[in-house]
């Protein structure tokens, strides 16, 4: 194998090691001694994350000396049977797109996994905690690393595996009215993502029915044939035109991705994972695993680009309301995108407005994905994964100064006071804040770049990244991406409100209650991922730095040849076949500009400016002074979005009949009729009365009866004859003359 890419399996080792670790030994060590404990548990799951990063890097240079050509490591054959030339391997597929995800997970990943060391220090959890991180990475790197479908909804299961038990992490935490919410946030995201899951097992039942694989290259190539040829596909008895079929599976794929990556309908779940650790969030639900439904989405670029063609040719069956599938994916991204950004607005939670912001910037995604630019939808997810990672950690370092600063109340106060403070105390209420920016000079510092970077203010990474959005929904024509452009435009808007109204809430005014104080800046151990973290923020617009004039390169040679400028694009395009379909005419990918547009970025700019200027200077410029004090906007029309989360139908509905069918399930099906009706009284009273049975009737009466009655039986023989055996000549004469008379009659008769 040419090159490194015979290390591509450490990138799953690594992970799989740090989990075992901590699984067998990891508490061993932190109940011996904690200090040490906590060390060799931490900073191992970190080192495993950090190996699987420098695979990552050993990857990337092996592409580039390798012409990026992309390469598949089989590991072991998973399905074969000869028979029915059915094979699937278990291989890894190294692409430019795949290692671009992996250097994003692994490389976000160990950066949170030395913050949650200081983050998680005392948690009586803390090695089962790393053993899940770890856990999360090994199945993450499967999803982005797998050579087909198949192997990536292994991955995609596992996360969401994952995800269940790290936000229910803190299970036994009750709020005051005695429910376990953080298990019940748990049981939702459960529940949600089914829905999408059974979406993409029906999308790949599909594939492998028309193509008899569900091997990325072979269901690739077996599109473009068919879609050239023009020859259907018979399913089901109905003969259909691929556009056809594509469209179906690209329907189902968007169910997926609305279910993993939080979009309308099902983004219900992600704000409640708030509940589980602030690394968590970072890393699952924000950085990564909810970015599975964007990598989905441009990984099957020529499906979604074919079912787009299909429907501009007017196949049959290959729109829905005169609309092509993806133009369907970037609406409903659009849409997720506005009505994520105005219910931040009425959010008091720290963390649920960047749960909120997180489900508006996965729009963003889903919607350049929609619109046909890849590009730039896996630019925002790698820009985002450094803003927004860093925002979730800041965040906790908020939240960790907070508690830090009741901790030091509640020790220096005594009586009906101090318990009343404890009682009222939320760490995570942004109307208990203020102030913060001298007490944790740090920390607001990587926030304001954090929040900047969000709102797209030049020259910070989510500006660059934002703008290559905008500008191809506004470089193509057609009434759909007007719309989008508009939707995203708006929604640009309120993501520099909702910041500006955090940043004014947290870090500025009097503090509204004694935690905020007494809050003090978080450990080095803390700060120090941050300020990484902020520095990308800063620096990631270079990875796709956009042309300054559209006459300035004449042709695409000329620009593969110029240094930084469209590097990411440069890198990606050897992963996104449709580049080349739409250079060779099979489809028409929707343009993408590669300069920049002055007036999308100076509309944007101007608009983050002032959405950040209203929010700091105007509607929150004195207020609130108190914790009680009301919310400016709790008086306008933009507070009826509040009921918009639907947070009581999904906690009053949806988990009370989780819980209630899971009980149900528990105590009647499994416990009353499967346990005690079936085991209790069919198989166990069917046993003891068939042993009782067999004991009394069949051995008692059966085998002993037969073997007893022969001995009677013989016995009463024996009596009988006995009697014949006198001792007397005579009787034994007239026996001898007796028989001979018999056998004389016999002869005589017979003949």
């Amino acid at each position: 194998m040419e090159g490194a890419f015979g290390f591509a399996p450490l990138l799953l080792v690594f992970p799989a090691v740090g989990v075992l670790f901590n699984t067998f030994a990891g508490r061993r060590l932190v109940q011996a001694d904690r200090k040490t404990g906590e060390m060799y548990s931490g900073w191992f799951a970190s080192l495993m994350a950090f190996s699987a990063f420098l695979v990552a890097v050993v990857l990337l240079f092996s592409l580039r000396g390798h012409d990026f050509h992309a390469e598949v490591v089989t590991l072991f054959d998973w399905f074969n049977v000869p028979s029915a030339n059915f094979h699937i391997p278990w291989a890894i597929q190294v692409d430019t797109l795949s290692v671009t995800m992996m250097l994003v997970v692994t490389g976000v990943g160990t950066l949170i996994h030395i913050y949650a060391i200081g983050y998680m220090h005392g948690d009586p959890g803390f090695h089962r905690f790393f053993a899940y991180l770890n856990l999360f990475l090994f199945f993450m790197l499967i999803l982005v690393s797998g050579s087909t479908y198949l192997m990536l909804f292994v991955g995609w299961e596992g996360v969401g595996l994952c995800s269940y038990l790290l936000i229910g992490f803190w299970f036994d935490r009750q709020n005051e009215e005695g429910k376990a919410m953080n298990a019940d946030a748990g049981r939702k995201a459960f529940v949600v993502n089914r829905v999408g899951d059974f979406a993409m097992v029906l999308a790949m039942i599909l594939l492998f029915w028309t193509f008899k694989s569900l091997d990325f290259g072979t269901i690739f190539s077996g599109a473009v044939e068919l879609f050239e040829a023009g020859h259907g596909v018979e399913l089901f008895g109905m003969e259909m035109s691929v556009g056809a079929v594509l469209t179906a599976v690209t329907f189902l794929f968007l169910l997926g991705a609305a279910g993993k990556s939080a979009q309308i309908p099902f983004y219900v779940w992600l704000p409640d994972a708030m509940a589980g650790p602030t690394p968590v969030s970072a890393l699952i639900h924000a950085a990564t695993m909810v970015t599975a439904g964007v990598y989905l989405m441009v990984r099957s670029n020529v499906l979604l680009e074919i079912a787009r063609e299909s429907t501009r040719l007017g196949v049959e069956g290959a729109n829905v309301l005169g609309l092509a599938s993806p133009d369907w994916i970037a609406l409903t991204g659009a849409a997720t995108a506005v009505l994520a950004g105005l219910i931040a607005f009425t959010q008091f939670d720290i963390k649920k407005v960047l749960a909120y912001s997180t489900v508006s910037q996965l729009g963003f995604m889903v919607a350049a994905a929609g619109m046909g630019a890849y590009v730039a939808a896996m630019f925002h997810l790698i820009t985002h994964a450094f803003f927004k990672a860093l925002l979730f950690l800041s965040s906790g370092s908020v939240i960790h100064g907070m508690e830090h600063g009741h901790h030091h109340l509640h020790e220096h106060s005594h009586g009906h006071d101090a318990h009343h403070e404890e009682e009222k105390f939320d760490p995570q209420d942004m109307r208990t804040m203020g102030g913060l920016r001298s007490k944790m000079p740090t920390t607001f510092a990587v926030y304001m770049v954090g929040s900047l970077a969000l709102a797209g203010i030049f020259p910070l990474a989510g500006f660059w990244s934002k703008d290559e959005i905008l500008a191809h929904a506004s470089a193509n024509h057609g009434t759909v991406f007007t719309v989008v452009y508009w939707m995203l435009t708006i929604a640009a808007f309120c993501t520099a409100f909702y910041m500006g109204r955090q940043i004014k809430m947290v870090f500025f005014g009097a503090p509204r209650h004694e935690a905020a104080k007494h809050a003090s800046e978080s450990p080095p151990l803390m700060t120090t991922p941050l300020i990484v973290l902020a520095a990308l923020a800063v620096l990631g617009g270079l990875l796709n730095f956009p042309f300054f004039g559209e006459s300035a390169f004449e042709t695409a040679e000329e620009t593969h040849n110029f240094g930084i400028f469209l590097g990411l694009e440069h890198w990606l395009e050897h992963s996104i076949p449709t580049f080349e379909l739409t250079t060779e005419g099979i489809v028409q990918m929707p343009h993408t500009p590669t300069w920049l547009q002055l007036s999308v970025a100076g509309i944007s700019t101007v608009l983050a400016l002032a959405a950040l200027g209203a929010s700091i200077f105007v509607v929150y410029r004195n207020r609130p002074q108190t914790a009680d004090e009301r919310d400016p906007l709790q008086s306008t029309p933009i507070w009826w979005f509040a009921i918009l989360p639907f947070e009581w139908f999904y906690m009053h509905t949806v988990v009370p009949a989780f819980k209630g069918s899971a009980r149900w399930l528990a105590e009647v099906l499994d416990g009353a009729f499967w346990h005690d009706f079936v085991h209790n009284n069919v198989v166990r009273d069917l046993f003891v009365g068939f042993a009782k049975f067999s004991a009394t009737v069949l051995d008692a009466n059966g085998v002993d009866g037969l073997v007893n009655g022969s001995g009677r039986f013989v016995r009463y023989v024996g009596s009988v004859v006995r009697k014949t055996q006198t001792g007397y000549a005579r009787n034994y004469a007239l026996g001898v003359f007796l028989g001979t008379v018999l056998l004389l009659a016999y002869f005589i008769f017979a003949n």
